[in-house]
């Protein structure tokens, strides 16, 4: 029986081929490492995740996420890519759920009532008669989760300003826009025995996903508001929501 040979060359061709198809998998498996992450947000508060890195080191978080307040669970949902899907589940420090929200849909599928005597205050900029209807705005992620990242941002300022050892009434000031974007964020210190001051919070440096909101409505029309939150600075650095 004959049997066909390959040329020389085509068969070299035909190695490197198998070759470098085996070190671009090999490569690819390398570059796909996935790690358990832990990291603390914000004094008790921390979160759990998996994460792929790259072999330039970007991380990109999949799979489970949870955040934890003293081992009580305020956040949990899935990510995919690097994106938050499906149906999160947010709570409060008491473990109350504050919020569910469905990332597919973009929808508010739940929204724990706030109590009358709120530190969390709206306003719109229309005169209001009996018969309209208005919505105030929603922190997606719940009036707790959802806002650390903004306490975290009075936290800088009282520090950077040196009022550790001073408590403080911090006023948070954020204008959502009609899409439901954070659009400015401004924080009024007050401090024992000093005149208030005013700071224009930089808004590069929220994450992205943090500044997502549901805007307020009008008679059923997305419209601008102003959000207002009274929080204390207390002179151990803590930042709380009064």
């Amino acid at each position: 029986m004959l049997k066909h040979k390959l040329p020389l060359n085509l068969f070299i061709v035909k190695n490197l081929l198998t070759f470098i198809a085996c070190f671009s998998c090999l490569h690819t498996c390398l570059a796909q490492e996935t790690v358990e992450k832990k990291n603390n947000i914000i004094d008790d508060v921390y979160e759990r995740y998996q994460a792929k890195i790259d072999s330039v080191g970007k991380q990109t978080i999949i799979g489970p996420y949870t955040a934890y307040i003293r081992r009580k669970t305020v956040a949990k949902g899935q990510y995919i890519n690097g994106k938050r899907a499906g149906v999160w589940y947010y709570y409060d420090a008491d473990g109350k759920l504050m919020q569910q929200f469905d990332f597919d849909k973009k929808q508010v599928l739940f929204e724990a009532p706030e109590p009358a005597l709120s530190s969390i205050h709206y306003r719109v900029d229309y005169v209001l008669t009996d018969t309209d209807r208005v919505t105030p705005p929603i922190k997606i992620g719940g009036r707790f989760f959802g806002y650390l990242p903004y306490v975290l941002q009075i936290r800088k300022i009282h520090r950077l300003r040196g009022l550790d050892t001073d408590p403080c009434r911090a006023v948070l000031n954020l204008l959502i826009s009609p899409m439901g974007r954070l659009a400015d964020c401004t924080i009024v210190l007050n401090c024992a025995g000093s005149d208030p001051i005013t700071f224009n919070v930089e808004t590069g440096g929220i994450p992205i996903e943090e500044k997502i909101f549901a805007p307020a409505t009008y008679n059923g029309k997305p419209i601008a508001s102003t959000i207002e939150i009274i929080c204390h600075a207390n002179d151990s650095g803590e930042i709380s929501i009064n």
